[in-house]
């Protein structure tokens, strides 16, 4: 933890906090030249409150950096002694809660004091986060950097459309604050502007990396820099950690979904096709064709006569879509007969020749095509076709 509060001390020197007057400069010194910044008293007491709040910010994103690589450590360890994995950069409450119930029925000295540790990191990242969150509350809200935005086009803007400045007295204030070059989207450029003093300063957001690693990035080839450069590797180390982490969450996330959308899609296939089935068995009608000797033998038929003696309904394996089709052809030589004599549907009380069906006899009456005219009678039913 030494080195943690070695990091966040440096990260206050990293800072990036501007301010400057809008009174003209000395004679023969040049506005934007950051150099004489030293020289600015900021005589506005809620002013410079509200700026040290916002550097508080960076101070605290960078300390949530420091705990959650902290917290990753922690959790290897973990794994590494219990087999049990913690994902993700925090504990959910999940895993708070399993966490807690290990540590009081713990008889294990030291696995005791790792518990102990990974759910103080969980409790430290939690109180960072909050303590962001009121700090936030208390200041004006902040602009979002976005793609190709700069530090001095963000100044300008603020200061001609929330303070009516000109746009030449905007740039010439925010060409004398510290301005910084090195942005990347979703940081948070924090302005400042009472009586003619413009105070800016810039904090991580939810941008990947921090102001602080941008800044020492391009200052450490600087003399007197050796400590800057010790807090730019652990601040990276933990940066890269982090990322790592939630790129593997990321990816395993990706993959439960492209399992899930398979999943719905076969199972969106499968219902379609039982719609389908069902849609058609609804439009259709089923038919079972023979010889009225046939039927008899086979015990669909009653001795003697054309009345069913039983519904059979493993009969019907032949259909008709009535959407598509009104009409059944039958040959007389595919049931060894020589002619078709006769045609009757059965059950006969339920379909009526000439009302419900026409026959029309063919070739001598070797074939013959059984129309159906009533569709709505025939619509998912079925009748048995007797020959004679």
């Amino acid at each position: 933890m030494a080195s943690h509060r070695l990091t966040i001390a440096a990260l206050a020197l990293g800072l990036t906090t501007g301010l400057t007057a809008c009174d003209d400069a000395p004679d023969g010194a040049d506005e934007t030249d950051n150099g004489e910044l030293a020289g600015i008293v900021l005589e506005d007491d809620a002013m410079a409150a509200q700026l040290g709040d916002a550097g508080d910010i960076a101070l605290r994103e960078g300390g949530i950096h420091q705990e959650q690589a902290q917290y990753l450590e922690l959790a290897a360890e973990f794994e590494a002694r219990t087999g049990r994995k913690l994902t993700g950069v925090q504990l959910s409450e999940g895993q708070a809660s399993l966490l807690q119930t290990m540590l009081s029925n713990e008889d294990d000295i030291s696995l005791k004091g790792l518990l102990q540790q990974i759910l103080d990191t969980r409790d430290n990242i939690t109180d960072l986060e909050d303590e962001i969150d009121a700090l936030k509350r208390e200041l004006p809200t902040p602009t979002v950097v976005g793609r190709g935005d700069t530090h001095l086009g963000l100044a300008s803007d603020y200061l001609v459309k929330n303070h009516g400045l000109s746009q030449s007295e905007a740039e010439r204030l925010a060409h004398r604050s510290l301005l910084t070059n090195n942005l990347a989207p979703g940081m948070e450029v924090w302005h400042f502007y009472a009586d003619g003093v413009y105070g800016t300063t810039v904090t991580q957001g939810t941008a990947r990396v921090s102001p602080f690693f941008l800044n020492i990035r391009e200052k450490r080839k600087l003399q007197g820099e050796r400590d800057d450069a010790l807090a730019l590797a652990a601040s990276l180390e933990a940066e890269i950690t982090v990322l790592e982490a939630t790129r593997d969450q990321l990816r395993t996330d990706l993959d439960r979904t492209i399992a899930q959308r398979d999943d719905f899609r076969y199972e969106r296939d499968v219902l379609q096709e039982d719609k389908d089935d069902l849609v058609e068995d609804d439009e259709s009608v089923f038919f079972y064709v023979d010889t009225a000797r046939r039927l008899r033998e086979k015990d669909i038929l009653v001795p003697g006569g054309m009345r069913l003696k039983d519904w059979r309904k493993d009969l019907f394996t032949q259909s008709i879509d009535l959407r598509n089709q009104n009409s059944l052809k039958v040959y007389a030589e595919d049931f060894g007969v020589r002619r078709l004599n006769k045609i009757i549907l059965l059950p006969r009380d339920r379909f009526k020749a000439d009302a419900d069906y026409k026959i029309e006899y063919g070739d001598g009456k070797q074939t013959a095509t059984i129309y159906l005219d009533n569709i709505d009678r025939f619509k998912n039913d079925a009748f048995v076709v007797a020959l004679r």
